[in-house]
């Protein structure tokens, strides 16, 4: 385990010191004491593509957004940058599903035979949309299969290429973009903000303006016999095949360059660890309450997009926004809080993993109301208004409104009571207290949400 942790971290180092300068924005504490800092657009990076996951990068124009991206898949996936920057889709209005998965083979179909010749961006390893934003919303639909299962589908023929790394990049608002639907948004696990590196990196990063360290990734001979092999009209298994020899080679042509990237099996096996990684009990009992409060309503049974907001119980996450979880939400913060907690060498997921992790998570997929936004909106912060609320809402929370883990806290020894008479089953007084500690819908939400389970 140590091994394959000690890989990562090293790429890790690489990047932020010699691909992707930053500085750090994240400050985690480990069991031992020892305190740890990352750069939250690097660290979810690198989490996305050992849990080969999806990534939401936002951010201003030239911030990194996309070559940070680009270098990680060329590491991970031992592909020629060359070959990572030309199957990126480039979104604009205009991108046609035949522009971005596959179209029709043009000289089978003037002889009246159907035959699909799929884009290099379904066929190549990983994948990368850029500028997402600029998809209008029909074309962003196309895509919610192939994001979400590794599905694509076109005429009659259909690829599914799997679980793979997928990062998208979003500019913040202008003329020439707009959003992202829900629907899409939900399928992405985390979203972070590519930012300002601070001055002495730009300063850096502007001496390197005819981009020297992209060399050490690109890979000419290489990604030429990757390009044969994508034309060659093979069957989507035989390319995929043949893009294991591809990445082979140019792993141990990184390796001359310094560059220790892991081999297929060494991530299986760090992904095998991940999910082996157990959750602490606090850290349990605390998903258990988030989970409550994205979820749960006293009046109406459980959070819909279609009901009224209601204030009176109180400001609860859920009080705070349009909409309700999801299981995807969930099963992101657990994948990635397991995947940090094996990153930073800790043996289980505690509270402060997960208090890391979810907010990334959620920010994203959060419409908060006016009045929730209005509590933040003046606020001294470093990260994005909803980041900011987010990270708030989840942890301590503000003078004015209690967190979910300062709620937590604060419940613990009720929710621990009622825990203990159905661990009895003794079911009955479970119900009571769980009535009693819901306080006809102004306690916390998992109290109503185990009083109702166990009526």
């Amino acid at each position: 385990m140590k091994g394959l942790r000690e890989k990562v971290g090293k790429i890790y180092e690489v990047m932020s010191n010699e691909f992707y300068l930053c500085r750090d924005d994240i400050k985690v504490t480990s069991k031992e004491g020892e305190e740890k800092r990352y750069n939250s657009a690097l660290l979810f990076g690198i989490l996305t593509e050992v849990n080969k996951g999806k990534q939401l990068l936002f951010g201003e124009y030239g911030g990194g957004k996309t070559t940070s991206a680009e270098y990680l898949h060329s590491i991970f996936y031992g592909l020629p940058l060359e070959l990572v920057k030309k199957s990126a889709i480039r979104a604009d209005p205009q991108k046609t599903e035949e522009k971005m998965t596959a179209r029709p083979n043009y000289g089978k179909l003037y002889d009246k035979k159907e035959e699909v010749v799929w884009q290099h961006f379904v066929l190549v390893p990983g994948k990368i949309i850029d500028e997402f934003n600029r998809l209008p919303e029909p074309n962003q639909s196309l895509l919610l299969d192939g994001v979400d299962r590794g599905e694509w589908s076109y005429l009659n023929d259909h690829i599914s290429s799997g679980r793979e790394a997928f990062f998208a990049t979003c500019n913040y608002a202008d003329r020439g973009n707009g959003d992202l639907i829900p629907p899409m948004l939900d399928r992405f696990d985390v979203a972070v903000e590519s930012k300002f590196p601070g001055v002495a990196n730009a300063m850096a990063i502007a001496q390197d303006y005819e981009n020297e360290k992209d060399k050490k990734l690109s890979n000419p001979e290489v990604y030429k016999e990757a390009i044969a092999l994508l034309n060659s009209g093979k069957s989507y298994e035989e390319i995929k095949d043949g893009m294991k020899g591809v990445s082979k080679k140019h792993k141990e042509f990184m390796k001359k360059q310094g560059i220790e990237a892991l081999d297929e099996t060494e991530l299986l096996e760090a992904n095998d660890e991940i999910k082996k990684m157990p959750i602490e009990l606090e850290a349990s009992r605390y998903l258990s309450f988030l989970i409550a409060e994205l979820n749960v309503d006293s009046k109406y049974g459980q959070k819909r997009s279609n009901d009224k907001i209601d204030m009176e119980n109180g400001f609860y996450l859920g009080n705070l926004f349009e909409g309700s979880g999801s299981r995807r939400e969930e099963k992101s913060i657990v994948r990635y809080s397991k995947a940090f907690a094996w990153l930073m060498g800790d043996s289980e997921v505690n509270i402060e993993h997960m208090t890391t992790v979810a907010p990334y998570v959620l920010w994203h997929r959060m419409r908060f109301t006016e009045n929730a936004i209005g509590q933040f909106r003046d606020d001294e912060r470093d990260d994005p208004l909803i980041l900011h609320m987010t990270k708030r809402l989840v942890g301590e929370g503000s003078e004015k409104i209690l967190g979910v883990k300062k709620r937590y806290q604060e419940c613990r020894e009720m929710y621990i009571t009622v825990m203990n008479y159905i661990e009895k089953e003794d079911f009955t007084k479970a119900k009571e207290k769980a009535e009693e500690y819901a306080k006809g819908g102004k306690g916390h939400p998992i109290f109503t949400e185990l009083a109702r389970e166990l009526s």
